[in-house]
């Protein structure tokens, strides 16, 4: 018992002690680093720090961002990134937390990260297609992003998020889990701590992976566009969540490599695929950029291929399993 109220006061502390980075605002927006508080603890313990030190490097990152700012300065600036943490930790720390009150602030982070992308694609389809889109366009997107970001961005909403995240249950719920938990056929277990979780999570998304088809047969199809999409997504998911925590990041340094390069492979198509249909909408001629999406499909299944071949997904997969084990409580 003097255990547990150790550990809950530890984690009292954490939350209010920690105090947004400064560098974070600056960092590579490509780059993903360690959760607050390096997922110790149990899975509950774990989520409060991890959880609300993610919300405070997002809502750093959005707040340095000018609300007149470009497409190219969106590209260039983390907070997206920081969004997608965000979103990605209050994926699996789900069990931590009512259902129903996650699901609300889940889907105002995911509606200001998928509208953040729309404007920021605007520096895509220039690159890819060689012109300037025009200022109509550029500002109805950033209408819509600042629609999707409006509840995100006001500080009373933030407060309150921040102050259901900072008080998880104090053991994982039971019932179903929403989105990437299901494809798991798993669910948080006390059995492990939030490490072990985190690896058994990850493990679960590529078993999920293994048992499905990786690429597609025509990227034209928009429908096959969005699976292919979904499968960089889920490859992804894992690549960021291994970075986040650094007992499975030293574990799994050499093994996640053939998953970042994939992730990279396959968003270079999808920049491809957004540029092609933003020509095909606007009436222009598609011949060049549909020879691009062509090219960069046919490598990228290439690249699968020999990603499929090598047992990528396999060895990611156990050296996860490895972390998991040596995470049992």
């Amino acid at each position: 018992m003097t255990r547990r109220v150790a550990a809950w006061l530890m984690v009292v502390v954490l939350l209010t002690a920690w105090s947004p980075n400064p560098a974070w605002a600056q960092a590579n927006p490509k780059e993903t680093g360690p959760v607050v508080g390096n997922g110790d603890g149990t899975y509950t313990q774990a989520a409060g720090v991890s959880l609300v030190g993610a919300l405070d490097r997002a809502s750093e990152a959005v707040n340095a961002f000018p609300g007149d700012g470009t497409p190219r300065q969106v590209k260039d600036s983390p907070f997206r990134r920081r969004l997608l943490e965000l979103r990605l930790l209050m994926d699996f720390h789900a069990f931590a937390y009512d259902k129903d009150r996650l699901k609300i602030y889940r889907e105002m982070v995911d509606q200001a990260y998928e509208s953040v992308g729309v404007f920021q694609d605007i520096t895509d389809i220039e690159k890819e297609l060689g012109i300037s889109v025009s200022p109509d366009v550029v500002a109805q997107r950033r209408a819509e992003m600042t629609e999707g970001m409006a509840q995100f961005r006001n500080s009373n909403t933030r407060s309150e998020i921040r102050r259901f995240l900072g008080a998880p249950l104090s053991g994982p719920r039971t019932g179903g889990g929403p989105g990437l938990w299901d494809i798991t056929g798993t669910r948080a277990s006390k059995q492990w701590d939030a490490v072990g979780n985190s690896a058994e999570f990850q493990s679960g998304i590529l078993r999920h992976l293994q048992g499905s088809d990786l690429g597609v047969a025509d990227i034209f199809n928009p429908d096959q566009a969005h699976y292919f999409h979904l499968v960089r997504k889920q490859i992804r998911d894992v690549v960021i969540l291994s970075a986040m925590y650094p007992a499975i990041t030293g574990a799994t340094v050499e093994q996640v490599k053939a998953l970042d390069e994939m992730v990279g492979d396959y968003g270079d198509v999808m920049e491809a695929f957004n540029s092609y249909t933003f020509a095909l909408q606007s009436g222009m001629d598609t011949e060049k950029i549909a020879a691009e999406l062509r090219r960069e499909f046919e490598k990228s299944q290439m690249i699968k291929n020999q990603f499929v071949e090598s047992h990528a997904l396999d060895a990611m997969a156990i050296k996860l399993n490895e972390v998991r084990d040596a995470h049992r409580r």
